[in-house]
């Protein structure tokens, strides 16, 4: 057995959101569970072979979205083979660039975007070593 864990994202509109993971992370939903008042209780996207899950806000048990908290102190670290063309179709879908996309010191090419539900990403891709 294999230890995993995988992000659960709260969001103000779940629909909406699962639309713009679509449209501007090329996410691929794999599951929607409404409950009876059209309240999104339970989804499931992927980004490449990333699974994330998320729902509506739900402030009877305390489940609250980035958008009423005022913030996230959470940051999604999200590893893709094409870090600029994947910024950039984020940022023409509604992402808010934070930090651009730039050659780190520790071997990985990245930048920051938020979504417009107020969740953080840091996105990158390995830079290949001349060292083999």
């Amino acid at each position: 057995m294999q230890n995993t864990v995988a992000p659960y994202l709260c969001c103000k509109d779940a629909p909406s959101a699962l639309e713009f993971y679509k449209k501007a992370f090329d996410a691929i939903e794999t599951l929607r569970w409404p409950d009876p008042t059209g309240r999104i209780s339970h989804a499931e996207f992927k980004i490449g072979e990333a699974g994330i899950m998320l729902a509506d806000e739900h402030p009877e048990i305390g489940f609250l979205s980035p958008q009423t908290l005022g913030g996230s102190p959470v940051l999604l670290v999200l590893t893709i083979p094409d870090v600029d063309a994947f910024f950039a179709r984020a940022v023409s879908g509604g992402a808010k660039a934070i930090k651009p996309v730039a050659d780190q010191p520790y071997g990985r090419r990245s930048g920051q975007l938020q979504d417009p539900f107020g969740h953080r990403w840091d996105v990158g891709s390995p830079i290949e070593s001349s060292h083999s």
